[in-house]
């Protein structure tokens, strides 16, 4: 069957000449670190992480890789290895130093543990900057599926008092892009209209009954729509079957309405849950390697990879 996709992209901003002229950087050029703890005491919490061997000029812009899997299971080898759009080493063959990390899943802690996991991981990249060439101040997120939601919730909730109990509480855990490919954006909704009611209530530990509403809303990104957000490529199916699209479009009209100044929205017809990492629509790296390179590597156009 012959794909076919439509985009709506608000208020896109042009990207600078130069900013993708250098061409894509061989496997050999790329080191590959696996399992770095980025946050003791919690065997989850490890991360794999690549980056070009050359020391460069200036720092680099980074991404932070999360995986999906219905907030119960996957892991972050999924994202070593060139065979999956996404994936840390093509993120590095283009000048950014790129992780891919474990969080708790559901089956260990609820909400919001696995999303503290993934805000540590942000300030662990911050705090380790110097050893690893990163650009503190330019920092993505990508995520396939649940992990979209939670690269969402990076980009989108506003930061909070910091807790002095987490790791590295003196970074920043917000990020400057967001990619999301079919993430769900509004739990409440999604459990009242039966789209992975299970995996919801695994995730946010029961329904949205009671006191745990207000953990529902904190949780969805649909309820972080302001002004000050940052830029976001939202990929996502028609028939999806576990995301319901018409979700995505009020979430993209409410952003609209909001003040977002940088949202791309492609809407693929025909086309079912994750577009990019599970469906793989070639042309799609592409979108989401151009969006990065604008994003976070554009105002550092002149830097050597």
């Amino acid at each position: 069957m012959r794909m076919m996709f439509f985009a709506i992209t608000y208020w896109l901003i042009g990207a600078p000449d130069g900013y993708g002229d250098e061409p894509r950087l061989a496997l050999d050029d790329i080191t590959l670190v696996h399992n770095l703890q980025y946050r003791e005491g919690v065997r989850a919490c490890t991360l794999d992480l690549a980056m070009p061997k050359r020391s460069p000029d200036k720092p680099r812009p980074a991404i932070v890789v999360i995986h999906g899997g219905g907030w119960l299971e996957g892991d972050k080898s999924s994202f070593t290895t060139t065979k999956t759009p996404g994936n840390i080493l093509d993120f590095a063959r283009l000048g950014f130093v790129a992780v891919t990390i474990n969080y708790r899943l559901s089956g260990e802690a609820p909400f919001p543990a696995g999303f503290d996991d993934c805000q540590c991981a942000v300030r662990w990249l911050r705090a380790h900057a110097g050893e690893y060439h990163v650009d503190g101040s330019r920092i993505g997120a990508w995520g396939n599926s649940a992990g979209g939601h939670l690269a969402l919730l990076l980009g989108m909730m506003p930061p909070a008092s910091l807790d002095k109990q987490e790791p590295y509480a003196e970074r920043s855990s917000q990020v400057q892009a967001v990619v999301s490919d079919s993430g769900p954006i509004d739990l409440t909704t999604q459990h009242q209209h039966n789209q992975l009611p299970v995996a919801i209530e695994k995730f946010m530990g029961g329904p949205p009954e009671g006191p745990r509403l207000a953990e529902y809303k904190r949780a969805s990104p649909v309820n972080y729509v302001r002004e000050k957000i940052p830029p976001l490529l939202l990929l996502y199916g028609e028939i999806d079957t576990q995301v319901d699209v018409n979700l995505t479009d009020q979430f993209v009209a409410h952003l609209s309405r909001g003040g977002g100044k940088d949202v791309s929205y492609i809407r693929l017809a025909n086309v079912d849950h994750c577009p990019h990492s599970l469906v793989r629509i070639p042309y799609l790296q592409q979108v989401v390697d151009e969006f990065f390179l604008r994003t976070l590597w554009s105002s550092t156009a002149d830097l050597k990879r």
